[in-house]
């Protein structure tokens, strides 16, 4: 067995391949057989050391997995060896063998091959958190997604779209944009080559219900604006760069809210939350509401390879590494 380890701080390159040691497990964890890592720009941070979380070397990368149950803790009850499982972490990912706690652990959607199940719970259980739980969509809102082309921004497309509402999908590449179309969106903005609420009254849209935002900078001021009454903005993170100053009096004559959304860390202070959340995104899946898919897989060896990948933005949606 194999993991990636980060010995120091720095870039994807700083990460090494190892043979892993066999870890002990714990009274409420169960040992997962990893077939599948998802990569994550949160990876990315970690390894720099400039992430939330913010572990000290040496340590494995990684916030989600899929997997088979090869051993649970005496305490473990609602699952078994030989079970298909996913789990998410706050680091750790990148191994060939993870111990992880029961509560964190969820089963595989039936019919979802495993290779996708590594990359889901992220994206997925963000985008429903933000757009479910934060905002509370509903059927016939408008819905602004900015960063609509990367992993979150496409599940969140897709969600928005089953509960009914009408998605306008934001980003900076015309070619990704289409992908977002045939995921769900009535429109499609380039926010690097247009100012948003400029192309939203080309399309006679004067104000939007729902802001989920990965992106921050002038594309979150420029939302903002558009809020209707009690519209809602979901800070998700800040792809750009740049962390916006909200300007509180738009939010005041709206009647509107801006929230942020940490996942990784609600989904470790709300376990039982996120587990529900997950049942309903498996009924979405079921239904076929929702369709994840993965657009490049690595070997788990190929890690730098994979996070450089990312890095530069060559993704339309999900990336895994194969363990």
């Amino acid at each position: 067995m194999y993991n990636i380890i980060v010995k120091k701080y720095g870039k994807p390159e700083v990460l090494s391949y190892e043979k892993d040691t066999e870890k002990k497990i714990l009274k409420n964890c169960v040992k997962i057989l990893v077939a599948s890592a998802g990569i994550n720009f949160a990876d990315i941070l970690t390894i720099q050391g400039r992430y939330q979380e913010r572990p000290r070397p040496p340590f494995s990368p990684g916030l989600e997995v899929s997997g088979i149950i090869q051993k649970v803790g005496k305490d473990v009850t609602g699952f078994k060896a030989g079970e298909k499982v996913m789990a998410i972490m706050k680091y750790g990912g990148y191994q060939q063998n993870v111990i992880v706690p029961a509560e964190n652990t969820y089963k595989v959607p039936k019919n979802m091959p495993l290779i996708v199940a590594g990359g889901f719970p992220v994206i997925y259980g963000t985008a429903y958190s933000a757009l479910v739980t934060k905002a509370s969509i509903q059927k016939g809102e408008t819905c602004l997604i900015l960063g609509a082309t990367g992993g979150v921004g496409i599940a969140a497309v897709e969600i928005a779209h089953a509960y009914g509402a009408k998605v306008i999908a934001c980003g900076g590449d015309d070619k990704k944009l289409d992908i977002c179309k045939n995921k769900g969106a009535l429109h499609l903005i380039n926010y690097k080559k247009n100012i948003i609420r400029t192309q939203l009254l080309k399309k006679n849209i004067k104000e939007v219900d729902v802001v989920i935002d990965m992106i921050g900078g002038q594309a979150t001021l420029d939302a903002v604006k558009s809020l209707s009454w009690n519209g809602r903005l979901v800070i998700v993170g800040f792809a750009s760069g740049k962390i916006p100053d909200i300007p509180a009096n738009r939010l005041l004559l709206k009647n509107a809210k801006a929230e942020g959304l940490y996942w990784g860390e609600l989904a470790y202070r709300c376990p039982k939350k996120i587990k529900d959340d997950f049942r309903s995104l498996e009924l979405l899946y079921k239904n076929k509401k929702i369709n994840p898919s993965i657009y490049k897989v690595f070997k788990l060896s190929e890690a730098t390879q994979a996070l450089n990948y990312l890095t530069n933005r060559k993704n339309v949606g999900k990336i895994v590494l194969k363990c």
